[in-house]
């Protein structure tokens, strides 16, 4: 009888603990919801079915919870076109009873039938107050007239906004401008994701107007990669948008978009520039040229690092960051821009990546050693997930000794704060050099390191793996 008992355990858990755990399960869900761009597959968790189906189906009493707690029926997803889409949508929201609802709406085809736009915008337009997020993905620009009408008025607990548009082929289905899209009064938004035709269309009052609260902003092509590559964008209207954004951005996001140099000449001669505590670019480096002095972080993620000796700055920041970035030819690399920052952290890059970096940094190059980064004092190396960590280390070894030798004996004991005292402008020491995920080395590899570098970390474990898509906060 005992063991008959404890063969399913669950069932001795009492409904109000069952009910609280669904909960935190959901919450992860959400979570991941808003770090991911909304694709109709992501609907369905497990067995076929979304949340919280899935948990009505385990036994009676998980359904009988799930049955009476509206909460677990906040995260709203619906895919279209299907004959249902109004019903289910209308069904899940009675079942919500009022509680702050998380709605995605993805549309798969570029055309649907006029009465089921209208019912979806219809159902969004009768329930903004209760938006605490709102996805749209591929439906904007079909339906215009609509779509600017539904997401209207007083949504006081907003705080993520995702709207991209449909394409043909890879390509825009229309170059037009659109009229302004958003009449929503949002003061809670912390999240905003648009793509560059969406940004075109946004009216400055709007920006100022809801987003003093914003923590981040994401800019992309959309919903997938042109047919010839990333996204060109021309004229100064994205620029403009984002400074009329009250204050500078905690984190701002460009995906995917590239400016042609002419326009980036052109914004400079106007003297408009981003301004964000933290910058992500994915895909090109060259928006970096209209990134103010004052950003604090820069994050390039999937770029051909020395991709092209044009780009003219880095901005001035104290953090570097290369994320799942690639080598071009070494050629280049003494040809990027110099950076006056600090730290420099590369995760999951591959060994041509490093190895531009490490010419950067000082290691010895055609017979000459020279520093483009000369204030940088922290390395980290960083492999998470399943990437293999891979790098010239007889080329590591190198740039930390030549850079020992740049900086003289005199200084080699000295601190950041010790040499700005004194006024150094040379080639600084690495004092700080993290590895994580890298091979097991030999004890006097170790013994070496630990006499050149006075804070050492090898470690051969990986990180774990983040979502890159955005840094987000879990209080959503």
């Amino acid at each position: 009888m005992l063991q008959k008992k404890l063969s399913r355990p669950v069932e001795s858990l009492p409904s109000e603990t069952i009910c609280s755990i669904l909960k935190f399960a959901l919450q992860d869900i959400i979570d991941d919801d808003m770090m991911t761009t909304a694709e109709a597959k992501h609907r369905v968790i497990a067995g076929g079915l979304p949340f919280p189906h899935t948990m009505a189906s385990v036994c009676r009493q998980w359904r009988d919870v799930v049955s009476s707690a509206p909460e677990l029926w906040t995260r709203i997803f619906c895919v279209m076109p299907h004959k249902r889409s109004h019903q289910t949508l209308t069904s899940q929201l009675q079942k919500s009873r009022g509680h702050p609802v998380h709605l995605t709406i993805v549309n798969k085809h570029n055309h649907l039938q006029q009465d089921e736009v209208h019912g979806i915008l219809n159902c969004i337009a009768l329930n903004i107050g209760r938006l605490k997020s709102l996805r749209i993905r591929n439906l904007y620009s079909l339906y215009i007239k609509e779509y600017s009408d539904a997401l209207a008025g007083h949504a006081p607990q907003l705080e993520c906004l995702q709207v991209t548009g449909p394409k043909l082929l890879g390509c825009w289905t229309t170059r037009e401008r659109l009229p302004p899209l958003f009449k929503l009064e949002c003061p809670s938004l912390r999240v905003l994701d648009i793509d560059h035709k969406v940004a075109h269309s946004l009216d400055h009052r709007w920006l100022k107007d809801n987003l003093a609260n914003v923590e981040f902003v994401t800019l992309s092509f959309g919903d997938e990669l042109p047919c010839y590559g990333p996204s060109y964008i021309e004229g100064h209207d994205v620029p403009r948008a984002l400074n009329a954004i009250p204050g500078r951005i905690p984190c701002f996001t460009i995906d995917g978009l590239q400016f042609p140099f002419q326009t980036i000449s052109k914004i400079n001669r106007e003297g408009l520039t981003i301004g964000a505590e933290k910058m992500v670019v994915r895909g090109c480096m060259k928006v970096l040229d209209i990134v103010d002095e004052y950003c604090k972080t820069i994050v390039i993620r999937d770029c051909e690092f020395a991709e092209d000796p044009r780009t003219r700055r880095l901005p001035s920041s104290n953090t570097l960051e290369f994320d799942g970035c690639f080598g071009g030819s070494l050629e280049m690399a003494p040809l990027n821009p110099s950076w006056d920052g600090e730290t420099v952290i590369v995760t999951n890059s591959d060994s041509l990546c490093m190895e531009a970096i490490f010419v950067l940094l000082g290691a010895p190059f055609k017979d000459s050693t020279r520093s483009l980064w000369p204030r940088v004092t922290t390395l980290k190396l960083v492999a998470k997930g399943d990437f293999d960590l891979k790098f010239p280390f007889k080329m590591l070894k190198a740039m930390i000794s030549s850079r020992r030798e740049a900086a003289g004996q005199e200084n080699l004991g000295k601190n950041d704060v010790e040499l700005d005292a004194i006024g150094f402008k040379g080639v600084r020491p690495i004092m700080v050099l993290h590895v994580f995920g890298g091979q097991g080395l030999l004890r006097e590899e170790i013994e070496w390191f630990k006499e050149q570098v006075g804070d050492f970390v090898w470690d051969c474990k990986k990180m774990e793996r983040s979502n890159r898509k955005r840094c987000f906060s879990a209080e959503l």
